[in-house]
């Protein structure tokens, strides 16, 4: 008898501590930090708009191509173009170099002289007197202007460093706008100046 109310109560227990558990709730799942955002400046919308990129096959559809580094040895800049993008004749003087992607866009990275010299302020304004302006924005040396121009969008992105202004712009159909959203966030990130390159050098001493 004491062993049957002794089994009794331990199956009582058991039935209660299984209860306790099924009403405990579960535990929330652990936070995944937010990833640390990147060193970009601000200066660049095109971030804003870019889909995430995907595995490319090949690099050679526009939708999901390669890059090539194109470097301007005598000005002292340098910045990626996509693959898909031939490379034409340069200019005579060696001041710029284009690209073209059939009749639908034109990449051309280019470069002058600030003379007479302006301020960073001053050129900005300069470039964002243009028609069909729709986005522009200045940060420390840098300026990037977009808008509409004879049926075409186009985007600059420029850096002023050295007495130089360095310049990437591109030209394209309304109709590659969206395709065209992470191949201008590429272009104009990875324009950048090579210290002691060309002119450059010349150019840095002078300041």
């Amino acid at each position: 008898m004491i062993r049957r109310v002794a089994l009794a109560l331990a199956l009582a227990a058991t039935s209660c501590r299984a209860a306790e558990a099924e009403a405990q709730p579960a535990p929330a799942p652990a936070a995944v930090p937010a990833p640390a955002r990147g060193t970009e400046p601000a200066v660049d919308d095109a971030a804003a708009h870019a889909p995430a990129a995907a595995p490319c096959a090949d690099g050679g559809a526009l939708t999901c191509t390669t890059y090539e580094r194109y470097v301007n040895h005598k000005f002292g800049f340098s910045v990626d173009v996509p693959a898909v993008f031939v490379k034409k004749p340069p200019d005579a003087d060696g001041r710029g170099q284009p690209f073209d992607y059939g009749s639908k866009a034109r990449v051309r990275a280019w470069a002058m002289y600030d003379n007479p010299p302006m301020t960073v302020q001053q050129l900005y304004g300069d470039w964002t007197r243009r028609d069909g302006i729709t986005f522009k924005t200045i940060a420390m040396n840098t300026w990037v202007v977009r808008g509409r121009e004879q049926g075409r969008l186009f985007y600059s992105r420029s850096i002023l460093a050295d007495g130089i202004i360095c310049t990437v712009e591109v030209s394209y159909a309304s109709d590659l706008a969206e395709a065209f959203e992470p191949l201008l966030l590429r272009m104009g990130s990875s324009l950048m100046t090579i210290e002691g390159e060309g002119v450059r050098a010349r150019a840095r001493g002078a300041f």
